[in-house]
C-alpha cells in the first residue's frame, strides 16, 4: 500500500480543514514546498496536493505553486482542487503532475471524464469520490452531488476510470478512524482505491491495507504527530506503484 502525504493549499499556506469546513482551519506551514521536501526526505514516494481555494472557487488558484511542487520534489504528485476545464488538466499534466484528481467534474460530467481518460490514459486521471453519509458532495464539499457513492461509480465505470480517491468527509481531519468498509466496497468493484479521512494510527492503516486499498492519503495524523511517516511506511510495507508510474 502506498502512503501519500497530503498538502492542502489555502491562501498560499499549508493547512488542514476539519470535515472540509473552511471555518475550521489549522495552519501548518507558510512554505508548502518546504513541507513537501520534508516529506520526500523522510521517504514519501508520492504526494497528494489539493488547491482548497480552487475547490471553493471552481477554478485552480495555486497553479504555479502546485507546478513548483511537481518540478522540485522529484516524486509523482497527484493534484486536485477546482479543475473543471481541459486547459487546466493539460497545464497540470504537461507541467509535471503525475495525475489529476477530479471531483465535481466526475459527478456532474461523466462523459467528459471519459474523454479525459481516453486522451490522457487511465493512470493519469482519477475521480475524487467525496461522500457524506453515503452521498457524494461537490464544489469543495459545499454542495450535494445528487447521487450516492455506488450510483456515481455505476456511471464512472464505463468511462475506463481506474483510480478513485475516496474520502468520508465527516471523518476528514478528525482522526476518528477511516471508513474501512466504504473503502472495501470500492475496492471490490475493481478500482485502485486511495483512502482518505480520519486516519490516526498504524492500526487504521493496517485495516485499510487489509481492505485492499492501493494507498492511504495522510494529512492530520502526520501534521499533528499521531503517526510518523516512518511508522506509516513500515505499516504499508509493500511496493505499490506511485501515481503516474
Amino acid at each position: 500500500m502506498l502512503i501519500v502525504p497530503a498538502i492542502d493549499l489555502l491562501e498560499g499556506r499549508c493547512v488542514r480543514l476539519e470535515q472540509g469546513d473552511y471555518g475550521r482551519v489549522t495552519r501548518f506551514g507558510d512554505d508548502p514546498l518546504a513541507v513537501a521536501r520534508a516529506f520526500v526526505a523522510q521517504g514519501a514516494a508520492a504526494l497528494h496536493v489539493v488547491d482548497l481555494d480552487g475547490a471553493r472557487q471552481g477554478r485552480p488558484v495555486h497553479v504555479e505553486a502546485v507546478l513548483a511542487l511537481c518540478r522540485e520534489t522529484d516524486v509523482p504528485v497527484q493534484v486536485g482542487g477546482g479543475i473543471r476545464v481541459a486547459e487546466d488538466v493539460r497545464r497540470y499534466l504537461e507541467g509535471g503532475a503525475g495525475r489529476v484528481v477530479l471531483g465535481t467534474v466526475a459527478a456532474r460530467n461523466t462523459g467528459w471524464m471519459g474523454e479525459l481518460i481516453e486522451r490522457w490514459g487511465p493512470d493519469r486521471v482519477a475521480a475524487a469520490v467525496d461522500a457524506r453519509q453515503g452521498r457524494v458532495v461537490v464544489e469543495g464539499w459545499t454542495e450535494s452531488g445528487g447521487v450516492s457513492v455506488d450510483g456515481l461509480l455505476d456511471r464512472l465505470e464505463p468511462t475506463g476510470l481506474r483510480t478513485v480517491v475516496y474520502t468520508d468527509t465527516r471523518r476528514d481531519g478528525t482522526l476518528t478512524g477511516p471508513d474501512v468498509e466504504g473503502t472495501a466496497r470500492i475496492v471490490r468493484r475493481g478500482f485502485r482505491t486511495f483512502a482518505a479521512g480520519g486516519i490516526r494510527t498504524a492500526s487504521h492503516l493496517a485495516a485499510l491495507r487489509g481492505a485492499g486499498a492501493t494507498g492511504a492519503v495522510l494529512g492530520s495524523s502526520l501534521y499533528r504527530g499521531t503517526l510518523t511517516l516512518a511508522e506509516a511506511l513500515a505499516t504499508a510495507a509493500t511496493g505499490a506503484e506511485a501515481p503516474g508510474c
